[in-house]
C-alpha cells in the first residue's frame, strides 16, 4: 500500500479481520494512500477495502471521513453494510444483502437482527460497522413493537 499499488485490495472483498490486521500495519504513506482510494479507487471492491481498513484503524478523523463514504457512496455503502449484516447477524452474503435491501420484510427477525445491530454500535475497533449498524437500527425501529405479534 505503501508503494501505491492497489492491486491486492481490489481482488476480493477484505474480511473484518483481514482489516484489523491490516490497519495496524499501516505507516502515514499506507494510510494516505488507503484515504485516496476510499475517495477516488476505479472499482467499489477497492474502495469498501480501503473504507474497511481505515475504519479500524483509531481516531476519529478515519471515523468520520469513513461514514462520510459511507453516506455518500452507495456502491462502498451497499458492500460495507452487507459485510457487517453478514458477519454480525450470522447471515450469508445472499440473506444479508437481502436484509439490507429490504429490512422491512423481515418484521419477524427485527428483534434479533436489532440486537445484533446494537451490540455491533458499539464496536470500538470498526467505525464502519458502528455507522452501518447505526443505519440498520433507524431502519429496524419500526418494525420492533410489530414484530411481537
Amino acid at each position: 500500500m505503501a508503494m501505491r499499488d492497489p492491486g491486492p485490495l481490489m481482488a476480493v472483498q477484505t474480511t473484518h479481520g483481514t482489516d484489523i490486521v491490516i490497519a495496524s500495519w499501516t505507516d502515514k504513506a499506507s494510510t494516505m494512500n488507503l484515504r485516496r482510494w476510499m475517495h477516488d479507487g476505479e472499482a467499489p471492491i477497492l474502495r469498501v477495502n480501503a473504507a474497511g481498513i481505515l475504519a479500524k484503524q483509531p481516531g476519529q478523523d478515519q471515523a468520520f471521513e469513513v461514514a462520510r463514504v459511507l453516506e455518500h457512496d452507495e456502491e462502498v455503502r451497499t458492500l460495507y453494510m452487507t459485510a457487517v449484516t453478514s458477519r454480525v447477524c450470522a447471515l450469508d452474503w445472499t440473506s444479508a444483502g437481502r436484509v439490507v435491501r429490504t429490512p422491512s420484510a423481515y418484521v419477524q427477525q427485527a428483534h434479533f437482527l436489532a440486537s445484533r445491530f446494537s451490540a455491533e454500535a458499539l464496536n470500538p475497533r470498526d467505525a464502519g460497522a458502528r455507522w452501518c449498524s447505526s443505519v440498520m437500527l433507524q431502519e429496524l425501529s419500526s418494525l420492533i413493537g410489530w414484530s411481537q405479534t
